[in-house]
């Protein structure tokens, strides 16, 4: 598993603002975020719903912040508008990682198991790019996908699965 305060002091290199829906496969990350927050490297704000995420992020990248979102894949279907009509459409680069809930290992829910099965269909069908976060290459992956982004200018996800971050 990947260190949260290893993971959020490389965040803290590459991000100024945070955002999103907490989901337990980032609880140890919000944790550790929650109580050795530097404000003066990373703003963290909670948000009430994933498209709520999106637009506040969206608003951060306009004023010239790198910015990441975290959500649930189960609640990925609500951000449909505020991505391809505001962060895509606008071309705001965001990283989202994404729990991807709902795989064989972690169907405890009917909305995981759903979820699960279409969470790379709809990334594809919204013309998102995607990449897995692994525990043995977790900091190549990150740069992929913030590589990625900045290539061109718009949200890429980053599916964790159960298990990678600690």
């Amino acid at each position: 598993m990947i260190d949260p305060g290893e993971f959020i002091s490389f965040i803290e290199e590459k991000f100024q603002f945070i955002t999103g829906v907490p989901c337990t496969y980032f609880k140890n990350m919000l944790v550790y975020l929650a109580s050795n927050e530097d404000k003066d490297k990373l703003i963290h704000v909670l948000a009430t719903r994933e498209d709520e995420a999106i637009g506040i992020a969206s608003g951060v990248v306009f004023s010239g912040k790198q910015t990441l979102v975290y959500m649930q894949n189960s609640g990925f279907g609500n951000i449909g508008d505020a991505l391809t009509s505001l962060a895509q459409l606008y071309k705001l680069p965001m990283l989202i990682l994404v729990s991807y809930r709902g795989l064989e290992s972690d169907r405890d829910f009917p909305e995981h198991s759903l979820m699960g099965d279409v969470t790379e269909p709809v990334l594809k069908a919204m013309n998102v790019p995607y990449f897995d976060l692994q525990e043995d290459s977790w900091k190549t992956d990150m740069n992929t996908a913030i590589n990625k982004m900045k290539e061109i200018s718009s949200p890429v996800v980053l599916l964790v699965k159960d298990g990678v971050l600690s």
